[in-house]
């Protein structure tokens, strides 16, 4: 079996040989670790006597650590302990050995407040002393102890942090993914620990079915009953998270359309409204929703939220994001109820803000009735004209935070160098000061549906790190995040610039490639990484580019299927999806249109050159990439234990080829755009030379087109060989197989057309 990127055999051990070499691997360097600390069977694990639940993890995640070394260590409160050889996990206000030690001045943390997940790893004397501000940092320190064994356990042990972003939001990795998700699997304890290792301290749970998935209407009991397997995800997610110190949320997309929950005619007719969409709806664009407006709905919401706050716990909180997908409310114009409440939005607009203020606001007062500390966040600036907003966030009462990104639109995965904050950041951040509640900016450090699965992209996620600090961010939080199983480099970037944004990126992602994927491979991964930098770069002048929000018809990511085919009918196709977000949007219509503009093209052309010399480095790693080393941080071995040097570097270079590949085929779309657009034009002009010239021009790019297709089969065919292909490739099997059928089935139709000229 050979390896599609570089021609060598995948794995010398055999699957599970190779597992079994990367457990000797671990214990050695923990052993060796130990070994140097003087740390052996006959130490105890000393907590406080009020242990709280996190604090309990760090202790079990410590015991864990010692057992890979064969050594049984018992954890034992303080007041039991029965020898000097401690470490020591605690917090000044509940282990004595900690405040005697902070009195002294050998701990460091009483100007840290208990917001704060900072923490202060020491040797003390015989002691190792792993205090923390709260029972996350304790956590944290835990980690630390832990990288510090597994690096060799050099130097003087007395490492004290504590991260500039105070919240560091992630999600479970499965945002527009439904090849993997939380309907395949469950969200295990080892998927919790591998966030909190990343010192993420919240997750969002996005996109994974509709709220009365998991609770049952009292008000409309003839809706689809809650999904009991969900239910019980939800309950072992929450908790999962709440060991490990994750505060859980949920996304609430209310009102939901009534025809997803159930028969349109089941629901009483003071139940329902009318929404002219911008996309989507029926013949006329009208969709029939839930009325917010209606006293029958507004009694159905604030059931459906109490029980979600009553009969799950361990959710610390939800966000409410504005309509889209299968949520709407209604169009003024369309319904009596909202033309009397609506008194200020335009009477023909999809999203009046009146009726988005008071969804909110009854939603937070019924959350609070059942629980005074939910969490209700607001992300209110997506889909609303600068005009509208202060209006809509001072009209909305009782939330608990907000969310928006630096141009109060969608999230992102870089942040261009003419990007400022505008005015929807700067009213939201007054709002919240005044209010003296968090705000929270949307950002994607590793996924999102317009990019390959695990991207990697270092130098962006410390650029957009420093920026975002700049600009006064406290609190961020991603709604894709990593994906666990890929270990993924953009993850362990967005460890280190989250906790200190003005380290030297350079000096990181040196020592992060040589680490991970030795010297000689890691200069090579380096220089792609320099390249998708400079791919990226090309976009620094324009704030709504293709790596921009849910911009789907420009993916270079595998989320939105094969790009559309080349045929005549592609202009139309794509004038429309620039129509659609105009509509949605249109006060951004001028940004949009520049999608349209042949500087887009030579600038997505540009993009494709350093993205092809980033596939050529990654491809020249994999061929010196050893395959019986393994990688030197690995905080989730997952089924088939930790990845070779190889693999990774494998790993690395198939979303760059992805990357590659699409972005080839973005470009032809738009050049096919450009090219039926003058075609046209000419036939209207009569200009019969220039006609005969563009279909020529157009008919040699399809030919063009169809050998870009096949080369995309054979990478996709290597993919294949490639087992297993999930972590090695960052596509499961069957995502692979559907890609290719797609694409066959492209290439197929253009060939018909090429065969009718």
């Amino acid at each position: 079996m050979l390896s599609a990127a570089g021609g060598v055999p995948p794995n010398a051990f055999g699957q599970d040989a190779r597992k079994e070499a990367a457990e000797v691997f671990e214990k050695g360097r923990i052993e060796r670790g130990l070994a140097k600390l003087g740390v052996g069977a006959d130490w105890q694990i000393v907590v406080a006597d009020n242990c709280e639940l996190v604090e309990k993890t760090a202790a079990q995640e410590m015991q864990r650590l010692l057992r890979k070394a064969s050594f049984a260590v018992d954890i034992v409160p303080e007041s039991e302990a029965t020898t000097t050889k401690r470490i020591i996990l605690g917090r000044e206000a509940n282990v004595r050995a900690v405040r005697d030690m902070g009195t002294k001045g050998l701990i460091d943390l009483r100007n840290v407040t208990a917001e704060d997940d900072g923490f202060h790893l020491r040797r003390v004397g015989q002691d190792i002393v792993v205090a923390g501000s709260n029972s996350r940092g304790i956590l944290y320190g835990v980690y630390a102890l832990e990288d510090f064994i597994n690096a060799g356990a050099n130097g003087v042990l007395d490492v004290r942090r504590v991260p500039y972003y105070r919240k560091r939001g992630s999600a479970p990795g499965y945002y527009w993914n439904s090849y993997d998700n939380l309907l395949t699997e469950d969200f295990s304890e080892e998927k919790a620990a591998y966030l909190a290792r990343l010192g993420v301290n919240q997750l969002t749970l996005n996109y994974a079915g509709i709220l009365t998935s998991y609770v049952k209407s009292d008000v409309f009991p003839f809706q689809k009953s809650p999904n009991p397997e969900l239910q019980r995800k939800l309950k072992v997610m929450s908790e999962a998270c709440e060991k490990y110190g994750l505060d859980y949320y949920m996304m609430l997309t209310l009102p939901i359309l009534p025809t997803e929950d159930g028969n349109l005619a089941d629901y009483p007719p003071e139940a329902l409204g009318t929404v002219r969409r911008p996309w989507g709806g029926d013949a006329n664009g009208l969709s029939r929703t839930l009325c917010v407006n209606s006293p029958i709905v507004q009694e159905h919401l604030r059931n459906i939220i109490r029980k979600l706050v009553r009969e799950y716990p361990a959710v610390k909180g939800a966000y409410v994001y504005n309509m889209d997908i299968a949520s709407w409310i209604c169009t003024p114009e369309l319904c009596e109820r909202c033309a009397v409440a609506c008194t200020d939005s335009p009477p023909d607009v999809y999203n009046p803000w009146e009726s988005q203020a008071k969804m909110v606001t009854l939603l937070a007062e019924a959350a609070h009735e059942e629980n005074p500390h939910f969490d209700l966040r607001f992300w209110g600036t997506v889909h609303y004209p600068e005009e509208r907003i202060e209006k809509l966030l001072r009209g909305a009462q009782g939330y608990d935070s907000l969310i928006t990104a630096w141009h109060g639109n969608d999230h992102d995965v870089m942040v261009p160098d003419v990007a400022e904050p505008t005015l929807y950041f700067s009213i939201t951040q007054k709002i919240c000061e005044e209010r003296g509640i968090p705000l929270y900016v949307p950002f994607e450090f590793n996924n999102l549906e317009s990019i390959p699965r695990s991207l990697p992209f270092p130098s962006h996620v410390s650029d957009s790190l420093r920026k975002h600090k700049n600009w006064g961010t406290r609190h961020i939080e991603e709604h894709a995040g990593p994906i666990v199983a890929h270990n993924p480099v953009n993850a362990l970037a967005m460890r280190e610039f989250q906790w200190d944004p003005d380290q030297a990126p350079d000096k990181v992602l040196a020592s992060l490639s040589s680490r991970q994927f030795g010297p000689a491979a890691g200069k090579r991964v380096y220089e792609a990484w320099l390249e998708m930098e400079k791919a990226m770069d090309v976009w620094d002048d324009m704030p709504k580019n293709p790596l921009s929000g849910s911009l789907t018809f420009l993916s270079i990511g595998t989320p939105a299927g094969v790009p559309r085919a080349i045929l005549p009918d592609v202009a139309k196709y794509y004038d429309d999806c620039v129509q659609i977000y105009s509509r949605v949007e249109p006060w951004l219509a001028p940004e949009f249109s520049k999608f349209k503009e042949k500087a887009f093209l030579e600038k997505m052309e540009r993009m494709n050159v350093h993205l092809s010399r980033a596939a050529q480095h990654a491809k020249d790693a994999v061929a010196v990439a050893s395959d019986r080393e393994f990688i030197e941080i690995s905080y989730y071995d997952g089924e088939f234990g930790r990845p070779t040097r190889k693999e990774y570097a494998e790993l690395n270079h198939g979303p760059i080829a992805i990357a590659d590949a699409l972005c080839r085929q973005r470009v032809n779309i738009i050049r096919a755009y450009h090219l039926l657009t003058e075609l046209e034009n000419a036939r209207a002009r009569g200009d019969a030379e220039s006609v005969r010239k563009q279909e020529q021009q157009y008919h040699d790019l399809v030919r063009a087109d169809i050998a870009l297709q096949e080369q995309f089969c054979e990478l996709l065919m290597g993919f294949l060989e490639m087992q297993p292909c999930y972590t090695r490739t960052s596509l499961t099997e069957r995502e692979i197989r559907d890609l290719l059928s797609g694409t066959k089935k492209k290439i197929e139709k253009l060939r018909e057309f090429l065969a009718t000229i």
